[in-house]
């Protein structure tokens, strides 16, 4: 259990500007990027590194154990509290934590106690402040639409259907279309059917390791966009060149209706600024499928890379204009655990050749950005030779995998290599594993630490 302390100077202005240094994080991953599996592990190590003084984070200076005197979380105002303890639960009965179908927001607040002689007397304590906001990954890819008008996102989505890999899963909702009389009109039981068969498409593209799927909205249950209602889908050139054609007309009225109504709140809402990004990637989604599935990711993330705000804010902007822009930026992949560390140098290039297209968006831009390679909760042990792990299977039983280096880049895959990835279960002993987590000290370090050293 975590406990839910209260800063009793919460509401104290003086002491949130002279007492408190805030640190806003925005955590951009896509669908199964491993999101609420990153914020349950990042939640339950503060917590026994402040509480228990367990030693986890052995690499995270800037917030010194011993001088940890409170750590507590509280939500963030307009937002439903980060589910950490039915994620814990969850992996108590050897269930990996949810997809996130719904935003969360949560502040961990850690309370330091000064040291120096002057400020040890003026200013006892400084609180670090971090804000969180968990969403749907799903969401995420739907904002560039923000900047479309209708006809040339169905331009770009049909064209993106064209190309490989989205074209290996779209051949049945394109001989719907095909078959389709757009002569009818856009009655509603047809206007229904026509976008159930587009979402059928997204829903099985997406259970293919496919990133690039607009409306991600559209794949959420409750918490996403009432497509039977509002719903649209691309429409063939020679009907979607004819403004006039009422097709044309009403995908166009619902598709402003999805950018006013929906994506532009919740951008507003769930997409706050921030000053510093966390890009979590699942590279081993794409090994699994494909060297086209991995293109398609980079390409995935050059596209959201256009979306948020770069640049370092002076000192007025942030704390009296309260105006950030996004000054580091980490690109983090995911789930190391999954390959012996002596193919980890490998997995590194790979990253960085993924995240080229986003990089040469914000290189130009007064950001500092680094790549990292996380375990959030370490699955597996080390095999019997260095390139083997030991993990545990569905029934229980312990594997052993051997695993053959990983291409020295993306072009030396042939198209059809793809690399297994292993289905490890959770571990009767996760939370020691959660605690011993990988990576996560070296990332917040360079975060919280300063832009100059």
């Amino acid at each position: 259990m975590i406990t839910q302390w209260f800063n009793p100077a919460k509401n104290n202005h003086w002491a949130d500007w002279f007492l408190k240094e805030h640190h806003r994080f925005t955590i951009t991953g896509l669908s199964r990027s491993g999101k609420s599996t990153l914020f349950t592990s990042l939640m339950t190590m503060l917590k026994y590194r402040s509480e228990g003084g367990y030693q986890c984070l052995p690499l995270l200076e800037y917030l010194p154990a011993e001088l940890v005197e409170h750590m507590w979380i509280e939500p963030i105002d307009g937002f439903e509290m980060f589910p950490v303890e039915q994620h814990i639960e969850a992996l108590g009965k050897k269930a990996w934590p949810s997809p996130t179908e719904d935003v969360y927001g949560f502040k961990v607040l850690v309370r330091l106690r000064e040291t120096s002689g002057v400020k040890k007397h003026l200013l006892p304590y400084t609180d670090v402040v971090f804000e969180f906001i968990d969403y749907p990954g799903e969401w995420l890819t739907d904002l560039p639409m923000l900047t479309k008008p209708f006809t040339q996102w169905s331009d770009s989505a049909w064209a993106q259907q064209m190309n490989r890999p989205q074209r290996d899963y779209a051949e049945q909702w394109h001989d719907v279309v095909a078959e389709f009389d757009f002569d009818q009109p856009p009655e509603p039981e047809r206007v229904e059917m026509l976008v159930e068969q587009y979402r059928n498409y997204l829903l099985y593209a997406k259970q293919n390791g496919i990133t690039l799927l607009q409306p991600g909205s559209f794949l959420l249950g409750d918490t996403g966009f009432d497509w039977r209602t509002h719903g649209f889908t691309p429409l063939p050139s020679s009907v979607s060149s004819d403004v006039t054609h009422p097709w044309t007309k009403l995908f166009d009225k619902n598709y402003r209706y999805f950018q006013k109504q929906w994506l532009a709140p919740l951008k507003s809402r769930t997409f706050r600024q921030a000053d510093k990004q966390i890009i979590l990637i699942d590279l081993f989604e794409g090994l699994n499928h494909s060297k086209q599935h991995l293109y398609q990711l980079k390409e995935t993330l050059s596209y959201l890379a256009e979306v948020f705000s770069y640049g370092e804010s002076g000192w007025f902007s942030r704390n009296i204009l309260r105006q950030q822009a996004i000054s580091k930026v980490a690109f983090v992949a995911a789930k190391s655990d999954l390959l012996p560390p002596v193919y980890h140098d490998d997995l590194l290039v790979l990253l960085k050749q993924i995240t080229e297209g986003a990089v040469a968006k914000i290189k130009d831009k007064p950001v500092h950005f680094e790549h990292f390679l996380v375990s959030a909760l370490q699955a597996t042990d080390p095999g019997s030779t260095p390139s083997s792990l030991r993990y545990r299977g569905k029934a229980g039983q312990y594997i052993e995998a051997e695993f053959e280096p990983l291409p020295e880049s993306l072009s030396a895959m042939s198209s059809q290599e793809h690399f297994p990835v292993l289905p490890a279960s959770v571990p009767d002993d996760y939370l020691p594993r959660i605690l011993s987590g990988r990576g996560l000290d070296r990332l917040l370090q360079f975060l919280l630490g300063d832009s100059h050293e």
